[in-house]
């Protein structure tokens, strides 16, 4: 090789390294200020739907006093995940609201369905609102920060589906926090349906188990490799399993308000939530005689053109559901 022909692939090879350099620190730069313009602002900036009074059928409703909305979210993600980019936060496979009805003195706990079709927003790679599509509503977590923004994100999907009811708060717990809750209950019982005896021996189907530990991320969490495999059938053993835990946290709230500060001080490492410590102590003390209803949405299972499942809400029992839980008519 001459040296003409060397120094002439050297200088192309330190050319092209300073494009790499350069495009690099562009790509950076748009990532450090599409963070710094795109934080979500108060409850609403992607979807804009949130309504305190609708009209249905020629008559008006407002949104009911003394009420608050809680969204319970499970998102399949380990707590040690760094989340990168704003298109990997973790799905939200377990979606809850909490509706506390002071007026009233109950809590409806509204079940949602992850693969549940409704307007999700769309976040580009660099963060920007690319747009909205109707997907999965656990999906909707997927996009943003993996904390505070996906959750933001998700409560605007959960409005949108609830045809622009607010969702006031929100806690999104990971997965290392079911271990977690189940033990500061002092173990879940749960007679198992499905067969879970290939992961634990003493999990066979037939048997009533008191779940410690990881037992419980395999009971409420466990899908492809369970029974049928379907999220429906999830949900009922999630279902089972919280009536159980609800029932537990009861009992300890009822009498020691101190229980609440403990429980949230317990599950705080796996926590992302905006409601603070107070707001949640108090809301759940006043809330322990409370009449407890449970709530399945309506709908029918499909199967979308990528090949993935769909559930379909029917509108028609969606709207009077709504009606019920969050208005009353305007008089």
């Amino acid at each position: 090789m001459t040296h003409k022909k060397r120094d002439s692939r050297l200088t192309l090879v330190a050319a092209v390294l300073v494009i790499a350099a350069l495009a690099s620190g562009l790509y950076l730069v748009l990532r450090w200020w599409d963070a710094k313009t795109a934080k979500p602002e108060p409850r609403g900036e992607y979807s804009g739907r949130h309504v305190d009074t609708i009209e249905v059928d020629g008559v008006s409703y407002s949104r009911r006093a003394n009420l608050t909305t809680v969204l319970l979210m499970g998102v399949d993600r380990d707590g040690d995940v760094e989340v990168t980019g704003y298109r990997n936060g973790g799905q939200a496979d377990f979606l809850r609201l909490l509706v506390v009805d002071g007026g009233r003195k109950r809590v409806a706990q509204v079940q949602i369905d992850r693969d549940t079709m409704t307007p999700i927003t769309i976040l580009g790679v660099l963060g920007n609102k690319s747009g909205v599509r109707t997907a999965q509503i656990c999906l909707s977590h997927g996009f943003g920060d993996g904390r505070e923004q996906s959750c933001l994100l998700t409560a605007d999907a959960v409005s949108n589906l609830l045809l622009g009811a607010p969702v006031d708060f929100y806690a999104a717990m990971n997965l290392d926090g079911i271990a977690a809750l189940n033990d500061w209950a002092g173990g879940v019982t749960v007679t198992i349906e499905d067969d879970f005896s290939a992961f634990d021996p003493s999990m066979a189907p037939g048997a009533t188990v008191t779940l410690h530990g990881d037992q419980a991320e395999l009971f409420v969490r466990s899908r492809r490799s369970i029974g049928v495999g379907t999220n429906e059938a999830r949900m009922r053993r999630q279902q089972e399993y919280l009536s159980e835990l609800f029932s537990l946290m009861s009992a300890r709230f009822h009498d020691d308000k101190d229980a609440i500060g403990g429980l949230f001080d317990t599950l705080s490492p796996y926590l992302v939530t905006d409601m603070a410590r107070g707001r949640l102590i108090n809301e759940a003390w006043a809330a322990r005689d409370y009449e407890t209803e449970f709530i399945t949405l309506a709908g029918e299972y499909a199967v979308g053109g990528d090949g993935f499942k769909e559930f379909h809400v029917d509108q028609d029992a969606l709207q009077k559901t709504v009606l019920e839980l969050f208005y009353e008519e305007v008089k």
